[in-house]
């Protein structure tokens, strides 16, 4: 059996294989990595992120990855302000002018303020601007890391209740949306970096995953062979990401999907299991009891799908689940991330009924689905880039080292 590939291995040979396409006379923009970890308790992908430089002992921030936050921090401002260095971005400044459209200036105030969207809330939040000092990792192109300091416009609220509903275990959010002020825009316009990013979720919480923002991608030559594409669809109000999921297969059989208009998957770390429209979900499970070579056990909730785990090493015993997406490509769901073990022997399908009318999507990916795979979004040619299971290469994303 083939050594696993260290996790940051992929990350070094993909910067060393892009900086050999574009040539050694042209400059090499920064990548940025950040670990990412998951919460056992609510299954949140989060990340540590070091903000301000109080006597050189930065304040460490826990902060859930929202890939539809628009701002590249977002804290509550009792928060934000125990930073020394923090600073309120004054109504007259060049920053505030930076922030654009929907930028404005409260009456009892002199800070800039400014609508973001984020997960947690329907609404854009009612936030006010602020600058502080960031501690990143840049990984080179020769595989050497090196810690940096970079100046970061981010946002805060005084709301007390806007943020209810984010886990204890995060204090914040790291936004991913597009937006002028997210982090992977202010990163790419303060140090010329591709306005792209790629992570890998991680399956266990022993374990971390990568965030990988600017030049470069997580894949070696190997997972080069197995990727695949599609366009990538922004929501112009939110800025979230979308993807057009024509059907779905279980065991290459097509289950009828009620789709009705284009962009109808929402892809959502925040969401920890995908959730589909009533009849999909339906339809997928029914499909999903009669192919799976299992004994199936009674229900656990909020699952309806529930089996016996004995046999499901076997891959014949788990019918793979293939979401085809807009240009033919097929994301497969391996047996890893269709099944969930919820108790000792018992194993249940990890999908949600999102009911008859769903608000914003027929589909949501969540995270479950997409652990121990490779995801990539290119903002600028507007494609999302996806492999296969890692755990078919024999490598993971959950790699237990300190990044």
């Amino acid at each position: 059996m083939a050594a696993p590939i260290n996790l940051l291995s992929l990350f070094i040979i993909l910067t060393l294989h892009t900086s050999l396409a574009v040539g050694y006379n042209k400059p090499n923009p920064p990548a940025f990595l950040l670990s990412l970890i998951k919460d056992k308790a609510t299954y949140l992908y989060y990340t540590n992120l070091n903000l301000g430089n109080n006597n050189h002992s930065p304040l460490t921030h826990s902060l859930a990855v929202d890939l539809g936050g628009g701002s590249s921090v977002l804290l509550r401002c009792n928060t934000a302000v125990k930073s020394t260095t923090y600073l309120p971005i004054r109504c007259d400044s060049a920053k505030c002018k930076q922030a654009k459209l929907d930028s404005f200036c409260f009456n009892k105030t002199t800070t800039c303020g400014k609508y973001v969207s984020t997960s947690f809330t329907e609404h854009p939040l009612n936030t006010l601007l602020g600058l502080d000092s960031v501690s990143l990792l840049i990984l080179k192109r020769n595989g050497v890391t090196k810690t940096v300091h970079s100046s970061l416009t981010l946002t805060c609220t005084n709301d007390a209740n806007a943020l209810k509903l984010m886990p204890e275990v995060v204090n914040g959010t790291i936004g991913l949306g597009k937006s002028l002020i997210s982090l992977p825009s202010q990163l790419a316009s303060m140090h010329k970096t591709p306005r792209k990013f790629a992570f890998c979720l991680p399956s266990k919480p022993t374990g971390l995953g990568s965030l990988l923002i600017g030049e470069g991608s997580p894949y070696t030559n190997d997972v080069f062979k197995n990727l695949a594409s599609t366009p990538l669809i922004v929501d112009r109000s939110s800025g979230r990401y979308f993807i057009d999921v024509k059907s779905i297969e279980i065991a290459g059989k097509n289950v009828s999907l009620d789709k009705k208009s284009r962009g109808n998957a929402m892809i959502c770390t925040l969401a920890p299991y995908t959730i589909l429209q009533t009849s999909t979900y339906k339809a997928m499970v029914r499909e999903f009891v009669r192919e799976a070579k299992l004994l199936r056990v009674a229900k656990v909730k909020p699952f309806e799908a529930c089996f016996n785990s004995k046999g499901m090493e076997s891959a014949a015993a788990v019918p793979v689940i293939d979401l085809v997406v807009n240009g033919g490509a097929k994301w497969r769901i391996n047996r890893w991330n269709s099944l969930l073990k919820v108790k000792r022997d018992v194993v249940c399908l990890a999908f949600f009924d999102g009911g008859v009318n769903m608000k914003t999507t027929e589909m949501v990916i969540g995270g479950f689905q997409m652990e121990d795979h490779l995801v990539e979004f290119d903002l600028e040619a507007s494609k999302f880039t996806f492999s296969s299971s890692l755990l078919l290469r024999n490598t993971t994303c959950t790699q237990n080292m300190i990044l």
